[in-house]
């Protein structure tokens, strides 16, 4: 069971996030003029992860590196960069969290009056999925810039300005009348988002992930980093 899920969380779920872009967008290309905004933003959200996952697992892939870098310590007994605390299992659930859960949101605008809200909610992505990895960008500059790196590029860095920034731009060029109520309904939908794709996600698995055998659920190498990182 668990070598069956190794291989899901290998490249098969990402063909499946393709294919639920595909569909997505298919089928929102035909009843654009008539959908919610809300469900556009969801639409956005599920045509642009299968993207901003090949950019950030694939190539040049490496975004593992960085997080598992930033979040353990050297002397840590867990410190693990290819699966400890992201590994591709508690990656997988989490970007197919950020796919699927503003599509529902936006299927959900179709019955109850929260268009406005979901429309917000996932504008706030797309601008945190700008600033995490400009931000990013910029420290790993720092980081390595005595090895060779000149830019502050960093894996996801594409996708988020060519992809999340205008989508986003495009959501608030269409916003109406934005009252309390629909900032109220943003920070709840965001808020469940977040838990359910970070710490609901990472918290419970990221230490049963390091009890399995070595190469479980684990990167291969560092990919993008690799020119710059020191080998550990």
């Amino acid at each position: 069971m668990v070598k069956k899920l190794d291989k899901w969380c290998d490249t098969d779920w990402i063909v499946f996030l393709c294919v639920t872009g595909t569909i997505s967008a298919t089928l929102a290309a035909y009843f654009w003029d008539v959908i919610p905004l809300g469900l556009k933003g969801g639409v956005f959200a599920a045509m642009i992860m299968p993207f901003h996952v090949i950019e950030e697992w694939k190539c040049p892939g490496g975004l593992h590196y960085f997080y598992n870098t930033v979040f353990t310590t050297k002397d840590s007994p867990m410190r693990d960069l290819h699966r400890y605390p992201m590994s591709r299992l508690t990656d997988m659930i989490t970007n197919v969290g950020l796919q699927w859960i503003p599509l529902i949101y936006g299927l959900l605008c179709l019955k109850w009056d929260i268009s406005t809200g979901a429309a917000l909610c996932v504008i706030v992505l797309c601008v945190c999925e700008v600033f995490a990895h400009t931000g990013a960008g910029i420290l790993t500059y720092f980081w390595y810039k005595d090895k060779g790196k000149k830019t502050i590029y960093h894996t996801g860095f594409a996708t988020s300005y060519m992809l999340f920034l205008p989508a986003g731009v495009y959501l608030i060029s269409h916003l109406e009348t934005v009252t309390f109520k629909d900032w109220l309904t943003c920070g709840v939908l965001f808020l469940i988002m977040m838990l359910i794709c970070i710490p609901l996600s990472e918290t419970p698995l990221k230490k049963w992930v390091m009890k399995q055998e070595p190469g479980i659920f684990a990167f291969e190498d560092h990919k993008y980093y690799e020119k710059y990182a020191d080998k550990e």
